[in-house]
């Protein structure tokens, strides 16, 4: 068993460099973790490996990661993790979440998987860890099977987290919040589903709490669920961005999810949160509430108020 000072000064390894991943290394590097990054795209940062664990060589290369780094904690927030494109390739987004979560779980490195509200049939709101997953979609189905991979081998953590919203950096896919306040920014209609209800998080929570799961002594293993505090529609959240950003809310139009490019989500998305008081560092943390959330990425980027035309 690795001594305290050795884990100390080993990194946390993340695999995956998106939303999550981006949010979670700035947080660990402040708290004076070191970090390494596995990748399917360039990264010009200290300690990113360029892997792409779709290819036989890429699992590979994150074995031996796995081995010459002996990281302290791995964190699989890789995708894919497009619910629409997964639809039509299951079996190539199961073969990267999948295989990943094997090797990561064979190492006996503590690993927290990060799964998703899809694991469920989303036939009422704010499930449970109590609750039997009953997976709605393609992303569910795998991502059940990656939780049971990692389960499996008795070290492991998943993280069940619902809608995550946030800025994008370039080449990621926009966040549904993203869109609603550019939108807004611009004055421009929006459609949004009635039908299609979620718990949103926003990523400075889901990279605060992981980080302090990193941080402390020992990850907890089983399933824990992350969440915000509010079940609210597509579209009255769309509604309160617009609000927010002063912009004219009767642009947001109503639609049903059938007609969009959402119409493989179940129709709730929505996760009851945990207590993660156990957790050092979380003693007082509580989830942003959409208000606030979509208020501190406004403050972010607000445009200049000559661009602003609606009170």
């Amino acid at each position: 068993m690795s001594s305290n000072h050795e884990r100390s000064s080993n990194p946390v390894l993340l695999v995956g460099y998106g939303l999550i991943g981006n949010s979670l290394r700035n947080r660990l590097l402040a708290g004076g973790l070191p970090v390494a990054c596995v990748t399917r795209r360039k990264v010009p940062l200290p300690g990113c490996h360029l892997v792409d664990l779709a290819t036989e060589a890429g699992l590979s290369a994150l074995r031996d990661l796995l081995r010459g780094l002996r990281p302290r904690s791995v964190v699989l927030a890789h995708g894919p993790s497009d619910v629409t494109w997964i639809e039509g390739h299951e079996r190539q987004a199961a073969h990267v979440h999948c295989e990943a979560a094997r090797i990561v779980a064979a190492s006996g490195v503590p690993a927290i998987l990060v799964s998703t509200d899809n694991v469920f049939a989303g036939e009422r709101g704010r499930y449970t860890v109590a609750d039997e997953p009953k997976p709605f979609n393609a992303y569910g189905r795998v991502k059940e099977r990656a939780e049971r991979l990692i389960l499996a081998g008795g070290n492991g953590l998943v993280l069940r987290i619902s809608l995550i919203y946030a800025w994008t950096n370039s080449g990621q896919r926009r966040t549904f919040a993203e869109r609603c306040l550019a939108a807004a920014f611009e004055d421009r209609p929006l459609l949004a589903p009635t039908d299609q209800v979620f718990t949103p998080v926003y990523v400075a929570d889901v990279s605060s709490v992981i980080a302090a799961i990193c941080a402390s002594e020992r990850v907890p293993a089983g399933i824990r669920h992350l969440s915000g505090p509010d079940q609210l529609s597509r579209y009255e959240f769309a509604r309160l961005a617009y609000q927010l950003a002063g912009s004219y809310d009767p642009l947001v139009r109503r639609c049903r999810r059938r007609d969009t490019e959402w119409a493989s989500r179940p129709e709730f998305s929505s996760l009851a949160c945990d207590d993660f008081t156990d957790v050092s560092d979380l003693a007082h943390w509580r989830p942003m509430t959409p208000r606030e959330g979509l208020l501190a990425m406004i403050d972010e980027r607000r445009p200049e108020p000559a661009e602003h035309h609606h009170v």
